[in-house]
């Protein structure tokens, strides 16, 4: 039953890649951005687990069958009828655009610097807590100006434009090659990848994404080795990074199985013991936890405000730096209904691609810093993106205010 349902999931899996293969665009779409994420990230750690000795087959059944499920939902949440959001509908000044790019790169390009400087230990491949949180918060300021600064650039060629750019690009590359980071890494590509479709309808090559998406899958199981070197007393050379062995690594995973799913596995099999529900509320404790600062208005205060959950299985520690996925967390809350969260982000993010598909820079805007924590959906956390939505509301949004034009008739930049 076990192979079964393996096989199950590979055929979902390969299907939501193969529907981004019929059409161009789609590469720049949820379902399959989804899709290459699992390929990537969960897919490989799959077959190793499925005659895991420690691993009941019953539990492994259960992940397996709410993922098939989750990864359903994105594709239905994906509706071609959805309409763009009117609350994107805004029109913006080019020039006060890139006034407020400059402002938040740099603002972020200062938060970046600083957490730079801080010793690796504490920023790489750990639980980041104090100081570094605070300085990753504000250093997402930069990427606000690089999105800004970007869309104008593909738009419209200018020095001012193409000076932000290469200005934050220079701060985000350190972070990539010091911290070897996927997320900042993808992010940095689709952002431009993103802004060249708006603009000019011109998509990468679907067999370039293909060999991408091959190449991307080595380099994930093989990025805590990368790490590791980093963190080193050596530090990064070129000796040591040409040794990794990325196809070893990655067969490793798929012959012994992932951690990832493994925590997977254990939260769906305990809360489907327990039959104990946070009904969602956990996504207001983190809320709390991230945006609330307890040096200023004190941890009781901070501690009154969240709401008391569930225990979570207290019979395995979960590997430091590994994730429980986002299927553990839509289980934890409604069963196998969590599904609806993914159904829910689809339909939404339908929507705002609508939006920025229709010439609408919020829009685009909001699609090009929400791909990469809603493809996190699925392998982190079901609510990184709303945690990114809640971050451009309180800073992006009040900036970009300063940004609009008296017409609101549409937000397209003029011309």
């Amino acid at each position: 039953m076990n192979d079964l349902m393996t096989g199950l999931l590979f055929l979902v899996v390969f299907a939501l890649l193969a529907w981004g293969m019929t059409k161009e665009s789609r590469i720049y779409e949820f379902p399959f951005q989804i899709g290459a994420v699992t390929f990537a990230f969960i897919l490989v750690q799959v077959p190793g687990l499925a005659h895991d000795y420690f691993v009941p087959d019953a539990a492994f059944i259960k992940t397996v069958a709410f993922m098939i499920l989750c990864l359903s939902m994105c594709w239905l949440g994906w509706t071609r009828s959805a309409k763009p959001f009117a609350l994107l509908e805004w029109t913006f000044s080019e020039t006060r655009l890139l006034f407020a790019a400059m402002c938040f790169s740099v603002i972020g390009a200062y938060f970046y610097f600083a957490l730079s400087r801080l010793p690796s230990e504490l920023t790489i491949a750990v639980q980041m807590t104090g100081i570094p949180v605070i300085f990753v918060f504000f250093s997402r300021l930069l990427v606000y100006g690089l999105a800004i600064s970007v869309l104008c650039l593909v738009r419209r060629f200018s020095l001012a434009a193409l000076a932000v750019v290469t200005f934050d690009v220079a701060f985000i590359a350190d972070r990539i090659v010091r911290g070897g980071s996927r997320a900042d890494t993808v992010e940095l590509f689709m952002i431009f990848a993103l802004a060249w479709w708006f603009y000019r309808g011109r998509a990468i090559p679907r067999s370039l994404a293909l060999c991408g998406l091959v190449f991307g899958t080595l380099l994930m199981n093989s990025v805590g080795e990368y790490r590791a070197i980093s963190k080193s007393d050596s530090g990064l050379t070129w000796q040591d990074i040409t040794e990794i062995d990325l196809v070893g690594n990655t067969s490793a995973v798929l012959s012994r199985g992932g951690d990832e799913f493994r925590n997977a596995i254990n939260r769906v099999s305990y809360t489907n013991e327990t039959m104990q529900f946070d009904y969602g509320l956990s996504h207001w404790n983190n809320i709390i936890f991230s945006f609330v600062p307890a040096q200023l208005l004190g941890t009781k205060f901070k501690a009154d405000l969240m709401i008391p959950l569930p225990s979570v299985a207290k019979d395995y520690n979960p590997i430091l730096g590994t994730t429980e996925t986002g299927l553990a967390d839509a289980f934890q809350s409604f069963w196998y209904f969590g599904a609806i969260k993914f159904f829910l982000l689809a339909y939404i993010l339908r929507r705002i691609f609508a939006s920025a598909d229709s010439g609408e820079f919020a829009g685009q805007f909001v699609y090009v810093l929400s791909v990469v924590p809603a493809m996190h959906a699925i392998s982190h956390k079901t609510d990184w993106i709303l945690m990114v939505w809640v971050h451009m509301a309180l800073f992006a949004v009040p900036i970009l205010a300063f940004t609009l034009l008296p017409s609101r008739h549409r937000s397209a930049l003029p011309s």
